[in-house]
This record gives C-alpha cells, structure tokens and sequence, in this order.
C-alpha cells in the first residue's frame, strides 16, 4: 500500500471522540489547509508572494498551468511531494480535479464534487500538498467498516474521502498508479449520510475558514 493511501485509513484510529448534539462523535482533522497555507504536525506550508509554496524545511513547490513542479534545492521530510526530475500533471475536470504524478510507483489523486462543479483554482495546490500528507475525513474501503453502505465496487488499491470543503461535499478517490478502480464518481448525494448513520460519526472540514 502506498504511503498516501495508508495514510486516509488511518485517521480513524488517531481522530478523537467528542459529540455533537445528535449524539455522533466528531472526528477532528490534524490537517488544515485554505487558499494560502496547510499545516499538520510537524509541518507548515505557505503561499508565498512569489507564487511558490515553501514548507518549514525549505522545499518549494509551484503550480504552473498545467502542471506542478518542485523549484530548486530543499528537502521536505516526506521523500517529496514532487520528485525533483518529475511533475504532476493537473486536470481540471467540470466536476473536479486530477493530479497524475509523472514517476510510475505513485498515487492518483482524483477529486470529484457532490454538486458537479468545479474546485476554485486558488484551493489546486492546497488539496494536493493536504492530499500529500494524508486528507482526513470519512473514509470509504475494503478495510474501514461501514463502506459497503456507500454503494461503491470496493477495491484493494482504491480509497475514497469523503470530506466537506466550504459548505461542499467532495470525493477524494486515491487509486494506485496502474490499478484497476471504478469510474471516480461522487457516490450519491446520500452517501455521506449512510455513513454517519452507520458509523455514528461526523468530520470536521479539513478547510480551515479565514477569520
């Protein structure tokens, strides 16, 4: 399994266990992001006013048109979000996003939006380096109970999150480079609601609102 996509699974047994009115537990995200940083544990990335993004160990990252690239010398602790002879390829679907590494051992990552529109372009960069080091949120595969109710052909190389980005309901599928996944979709406009009903549980958006 690769890092990214041990990495949605296993934030169900980190997250903590408050309640909300209804009774759910609340599982709280240690990711955040918005339109101009994301940070962690042990980590901070920010938008910078040349248009890179520079995290706390010195590694910058820039998204051009098409494409995302690591700039200059730097390391950033996760053996790399973009190689430094490689690229990700950006495509912008109506309903979303893809990021396509361009090195074969890699993680697709595919964005899909409940409502079927596209994702503002100042949140590309934010969810892909969020995506790098693990978006949290409801987690949807063959290892996590509860995902058959998602209505979804459940595969061992493919993951689904399903997290809320400003009041909006997104689908992250992770799928290995190479593996035969079903079609990225939104589930279903009740998906998400099965599971809280199943799971008894809810998740804060990773989006972290300006002040």
């Amino acid at each position: 399994m690769s890092r990214s996509i041990i990495a949605v699974a296993a934030v169900l047994v980190a997250s903590g266990c408050a309640h909300d009115a209804e009774g759910h537990r609340v599982r709280n995200t240690t990711i955040r992001f918005d339109e101009r940083s994301v940070s962690g544990p042990g980590f901070d990335n920010t938008l910078e006013e040349d248009g890179t993004w520079a995290t706390s160990s010195g590694a910058r990252y820039r998204l051009d048109g098409d494409e995302i690239r690591k700039v200059g010398a730097g390391f950033d602790g996760t053996g790399g979000l973009v190689r430094p002879a490689g690229w990700v390829d950006v495509e912008r679907r109506p309903d979303g996003l893809v990021f396509t590494p361009s090195w074969p051992t890699s993680v697709i990552w595919t964005f899909v939006t409940e409502d079927g529109l596209p994702i503002p372009r100042d949140l590309e960069m934010p969810l892909y380096i969020a995506a790098g080091f693990g978006l949290e949120g409801a987690i949807v595969d063959l290892r996590t109970p509860g995902s058959e109710v998602v209505g979804i052909d459940l595969k061992p190389d493919c993951a689904v999150v399903l997290f809320d980005l400003k009041g909006r309901q997104v689908a992250g599928w992770v799928t290995r480079n190479g593996a035969v996944c079903p079609e990225p979709r939104y589930p279903g406009r009740d998906a998400l609601a099965r599971l809280v009903a199943v799971r008894n549980e809810v998740w804060e958006s990773p989006y972290r609102a300006r002040p």
